[in-house]
């Protein structure tokens, strides 16, 4: 795998970027409206014909731009599905949720009513969930049937570095904020951009997401290591979006301010994701 974008990835990525954006000022959380817009112009499907040459590192450029966006669609996974499994276009445009292991459970991220889910196979799950959890308004994840087959292998590996991508995205959002809220909130009579401790919390966040996209990267060219990465890449993620939450102060902890969203995201994606110890 190329550690440089390929043409597809890079015109996916402008694409949905252009979508996603569209969807700032709304409400964080599932958006069945901009799945259809992104399966209407052929995104959810452009990957499951070898002739597009849709590599995984395209998938990650695309997974980044998604992260920073609190828009919940099923894109990414339905993406990946489209490389691993012979799945038709009708289903992709429908989106596609997959089953993952988490301890004992098995459990779909990304799910939302009339998503198909496919277990680890590539078959598609003919049930229910058995609970949904909210933890994450953007990533909510079913509870399937305990023995619904899981993701696992090189697939389970591509996955990985696909969700840090997401992460790191999460982080681009958060400290991309911080800077704008740095810029403009005054104490003293001068903007806070000007303190010692805020500059060092912006550029300690800054070395920390990169080491993150480094290990979405590392996690993509090293699938027997994949687990490992993708740990370091959520951790790291997760230290870059906390530290633009501190620039905030009090404020950055609040509903309003929603910055929350991208470290939930980040949080329940590690819980399935990310290796444990």
């Amino acid at each position: 795998m190329s550690t440089l974008v390929g043409e597809v990835g890079a015109l996916v990525a402008e694409n949905v970027s252009e979508v996603l954006e569209s969807t700032a000022g709304s409400e964080p959380g599932v958006d069945r409206s901009t799945w259809q817009i992104l399966a209407e112009g052929g995104w959810g499907t452009i990957s499951a014909d070898p002739e597009n040459g849709m590599e995984l590192r395209d998938v990650l450029e695309v997974a980044r731009i998604s992260g920073r966006h609190p828009c919940s669609t099923p894109l990414i996974t339905t993406l990946l599905a489209g490389r691993w499994f012979e799945v038709d276009d009708d289903t992709l445009e429908d989106g596609v949720a997959v089953a993952f292991a988490r301890g004992d459970q098995v459990v779909a991220p990304f799910w939302t009513e009339g998503l198909v889910v496919l277990d680890g196979s590539g078959s598609p799950v003919a049930v229910e969930p058995s609970a949904m959890e909210s933890f994450s308004l953007v990533a909510p994840v079913a509870v399937l049937p305990a023995s619904t087959s899981a993701l696992g292998g090189d697939h389970l590996a591509e996955a990985r570095a696909a969700f840090v991508a997401v992460a790191v995205g999460c982080a681009d959002a958060v400290i991309a904020r911080a800077i704008d809220w740095s810029q403009t909130r005054e104490q003293f009579g001068q903007t806070i951009k000007g303190f010692q401790a805020v500059r060092h919390h912006l550029a300690n966040a800054h070395i920390a997401r990169e080491q993150a996209w480094t290990a979405a990267i590392a996690a993509a060219h090293d699938p027997e290591r994949s687990g490992r990465w993708a740990r370091q890449g959520f951790s790291l993620a997760r230290e870059a979006i906390e530290l633009g939450i501190q620039v905030h102060g009090g404020v950055g902890f609040t509903w309003e301010v929603g910055l929350q969203h991208f470290l939930d995201e980040v949080v329940q994606l590690d819980s399935i994701l990310g290796e444990r110890r």
